[in-house]
């Protein structure tokens, strides 16, 4: 059996329901997966904890732990055991310890750790910068094949406000096998990087459609607006601009309301807005939700909003997986024009593209759905169709299945 393992951060975290769903996805595929993760959250607390008990993913979980005593004495002892009892890969250790420069203790128990992989089929690395070491060692000469996916912020520098691009992702750029993105917008970010586009796969991420499909009985006619949106409440998500649109429509007169989904940072700023609206009757901030409810949320309301802005360092909403989840369950969409949300939807079809900032699009294109209903059903349709056809997660499951089987060990 191939053997294939996943390198995370976290595990298992809340808001990254897509490296769930893509570690069953290679369970599915017949690989023996395993999970390294930098810190072990509370199962207990997951809202997946049933799917993560039937793939018993508990039991695949590997602490990236490299066993380094805190006595200096002890450590430096241990450390000249394991050079010794490793005296014939030497060189490999020297090339290692001229890869990261300054000189450490802690290079050869992070060597001493990995090396026991050396057998693994594939590494595949979820978020840019969760790469190292394993950049370096494939320069060295480790033998598993290196997969690094991006999702959006790991493609900005300062990362995380304080990661230099000092060459940052060189070694992987030159040394892995392959880099996988979910958009063209994120593919040409990292080519600006320096990355080559021969390196680069497309691969967005995929819907349930089995789980997120469309409600059979459908309304006959838009009489209110029930407007809704689902995301983590940073900045980047804008959540700010869809109250702004809310105002102005009841300033307008139409009855319409907004149900925003999702827990963060923005949410005191969020309230104070609405409060400054006196919008609390009109705009419920329900935090956040299992897979079930957000279900449930999401045929409780007939159009999907996403007014998702660029920060200033760049960065962008790189895919938008509730835009696609709405639509799947019969929502049109209607989205600003960042990053790569555009990627997500066709245009005049399943949804409205607007450009980024401009509310008064999105104002117009709720009230063309709303005095239009053969328009609102024939795009609610087309919304199931455009999942369906482009975004469900079996067409996803086999463009990794392909990938995995061409990247197995020894070629």
């Amino acid at each position: 059996m191939k053997k294939l393992i996943f390198k995370i951060g976290q595990f298992p975290h809340l808001s990254e329901t897509f490296i769930l769903a893509q570690i069953i996805t290679a369970i599915k595929s017949g690989y023996e997966v395993r999970i390294l993760v930098t810190e072990l959250l509370d199962f207990d607390n997951s809202k997946h904890l049933e799917i993560i008990q039937k793939f018993d993913i508990n039991n695949k979980i590997i602490l990236e732990n490299y066993k380094i005593p805190n006595n200096k004495v002890i450590r430096l002892f241990k450390w000249i055991v394991i050079l010794v009892l490793n005296l014939k890969s030497i060189k490999q250790i020297l090339h290692f310890y001229k890869e990261n420069r300054k000189f450490s203790f802690t290079w050869l128990y992070q060597w001493n750790f990995y090396k026991k992989f050396d057998d693994i089929d594939i590494f595949h690395v979820q978020y840019g910068t969760n790469t190292k070491p394993l950049d370096i060692l494939k320069k060295i000469g480790f033998k598993p094949s290196l997969i690094v996916t991006f999702h959006g912020h790991d493609a900005f520098f300062p990362i995380n406000g304080f990661i230099p691009n000092n060459s940052y992702y060189d070694n992987l750029f030159k040394f892995g096998n392959l880099v996988t993105v979910n958009t063209l917008y994120l593919a040409e970010e990292l080519l600006k990087l320096g990355c080559s586009k021969d390196l680069i796969s497309i691969v967005p991420v995929g819907v349930d459609t089995n789980f997120f499909y469309a409600k059979a009985n459908m309304e006959n006619s838009l009489k209110k607006i029930k407007l809704i949106t689902v995301g983590r409440l940073d900045k980047v998500k804008g959540h700010h601009y869809s109250i702004e649109v809310v105002n102005k429509l009841i300033k307008k007169g139409i009855d319409i309301n907004l149900t925003i989904i999702g827990d963060g940072e923005e949410r005191e700023n969020l309230k104070d807005l609405i409060e400054k609206y006196q919008l609390h009757e009109k705009i419920f901030m329900k935090g956040s939700k299992s897979h079930l409810e957000i279900r449930q949320a999401l045929w409780d309301h007939d159009i999907y909003l996403l007014s998702a802005v660029a920060l200033p360092n760049g960065r962008a909403e790189t895919q938008g997986l509730a835009t696609l989840e709405a639509q799947a369950c019969g929502l049109p969409v209607i989205v600003f024009d960042s990053g790569g949300v555009k990627y997500t939807l066709e245009d005049g079809i399943s949804g409205f593209v607007c450009e980024e900032f401009d509310i008064d699009c999105m104002i117009h294109n709720v009230e063309k759905l709303l005095n239009d209903f053969d328009k609102y059903k024939n795009m609610s349709n087309e919304a199931v169709s455009f999942v369906n056809n482009n975004f469900s997660q079996q067409l996803i499951d086999c463009k990794w299945k392909t990938i995995y089987s061409d990247l197995s060990y020894g070629k």
